[in-house]
């Protein structure tokens, strides 16, 4: 046996104990059987039989699983995103980044068109916040910052959106690049200015 063959195998068991392991510590944890009681006597079971059926009528609300820290139930009632819904973003930081460069951004920038409604939407909400803000550091309306190109970036990080625009501001052309915590929406804004 060669090395690789000896590296080859030690992957394959590798992976192999890595799935057993994932089976064994992922798997329900209640999922314990009862043991069926078998007697002679029908009164009884016909009386637990009607105990369970009531107990399970009286109660009408299911109880929520949990999976990988998602609440179920948050997901189908909805309850989590109306908290959200309700707080409104808070800007985190708006700092000047000499290293975010404007031609290279717009590059790998996914355009606005191309999203779909609930990225435009995002989009549109981010970049009132982003205008109102230069509009207040320059001392301009909201009116003479001009839009020439939005869109977004792909995140690595789960839960993470970053949002690209390029603005004209009186002469000067800048680069706004938004990060965004789609759990709470607050964001952060990082910019430097671009040529043409």
């Amino acid at each position: 046996m060669n090395q690789k063959t000896i590296l080859g195998l030690a992957a394959i068991l590798a992976l192999t104990l890595i799935s057993i392991a994932g089976f064994y510590f992922f798997s329900p944890k209640h999922a314990v059987e009862k043991p069926v009681q078998t007697s002679v006597d029908n009164n009884a079971s016909a009386v637990q039989a009607s105990e369970v059926a009531a107990s399970e009528a009286a109660s009408n609300e299911i109880p929520a699983a949990e999976v990988d820290g998602i609440d179920v139930k948050e997901l189908t009632t909805g309850s989590k995103s109306q908290n959200t819904s309700k707080h409104e973003p808070e800007l985190l930081s708006f700092e000047f980044d000499q290293n975010l460069k404007a031609a290279e951004t717009l590059e790998y920038m996914m355009a606005y068109a191309e999203l779909p409604d609930f990225e435009q939407k995002n989009i549109r909400q981010y970049q009132q916040y982003v205008v109102d803000k230069i509009a207040k550091d320059t001392g301009k309306s909201s009116q003479q910052i001009q839009v020439l190109s939005r869109g977004a970036l792909e995140s690595e990080q789960v839960g993470n959106r970053y949002y690209v625009y390029k603005f004209k501001v009186g002469k000067d052309c800048e680069i706004h690049m938004v990060s965004t915590d789609m759990d709470q929406g607050d964001y952060k804004v990082n910019y430097n200015y671009c040529s043409g």
